[in-house]
């Protein structure tokens, strides 16, 4: 595993490259973490996995740079497409968890015809926008990955990307997307993605499977790495 450091205008941007799947047929799988995660957290998935996986610390996160100000979704965007540029990726399988789905959504619609397959992991197709009160609740959350929120991000890029959140749904443009869809869903309380949303995922979808991890919650990493794996496998041997 390789970390490297590449710019983004006035913002570095942290991305891991397993490189372990380059000599093999298999398109690279791109990783855009979670809110408060950074590529290093997905570093036991990107072993597992047969294909060159590249794993996105969006800034703010990991060693990523935390600017004072720019935390807005089409900021987000821009760290993922600085990266596939610097990777020069023509085509990729593109995989979103949690609020990554809509930074992965909202960079698949400016690259639908490089995006060949895309995995979200239990989340709707829309981008919050975050109250104020939220950055203290969200302050307050127990450990993820056996990190706090503290220890993952700085105050001032918490506060950032409350401040630039704004609502944008993506259901509607759903339909443009060709290439196939894998969407996870956690079955147990505690998953962010409602069965409402599954069902409007597989309507408006036409190439869409939706799998349920019924022992897992929104954490579907949990209690069982091994068969995420396997329905990822499955799911890019298929393409």
């Amino acid at each position: 595993m390789e970390s490297s450091l590449i710019g983004n205008k006035e913002t570095t941007i942290e991305f891991i490259d397993s490189e372990s799947g380059a000599t093999n047929n298999r398109l690279p799988f791109v990783i855009i973490p979670g809110l408060s995660e950074s590529a290093e957290d997905y570093i036991p998935l990107m072993k597992l996995l047969s294909s060159r996986c590249i794993a996105i610390s969006l800034r703010g996160r990991g060693k990523s740079d935390a600017p004072k100000m720019g935390y807005s979704l089409e900021d987000h965007i821009s760290d993922i497409k600085s990266v596939i540029k610097h990777l020069k990726l023509d085509e990729f399988i593109l995989m979103g968890f949690s609020r990554g789905v809509s930074y992965a959504l909202g960079y698949a619609f400016t690259n639908l015809n490089s995006v060949k397959g895309i995995v979200l992991g239990d989340y709707p197709a829309h981008h919050t926008q975050l109250p104020p009160e939220w950055v203290d609740y969200f302050l307050a959350s127990p450990p993820w990955r056996g990190k706090s929120v503290s220890e993952r991000m700085k105050p001032h890029a918490i506060d950032g990307i409350q401040r630039d959140s704004k609502q944008v749904s993506f259901w509607d443009k759903l339909n443009l997307i060709q290439s196939p869809i894998l969407i996870i869903q956690g079955g147990k309380e505690g998953s962010a993605l409602s069965v409402e949303d599954s069902v409007q995922y597989l309507e408006k979808i036409s190439k869409a499977d939706l799998i349920v991890f019924e022992e897992s919650n929104h954490n579907i990493f949990e209690p069982d790495l091994d068969k995420f794996v396997n329905v990822v496998e499955e799911f890019i041997e298929n393409l």
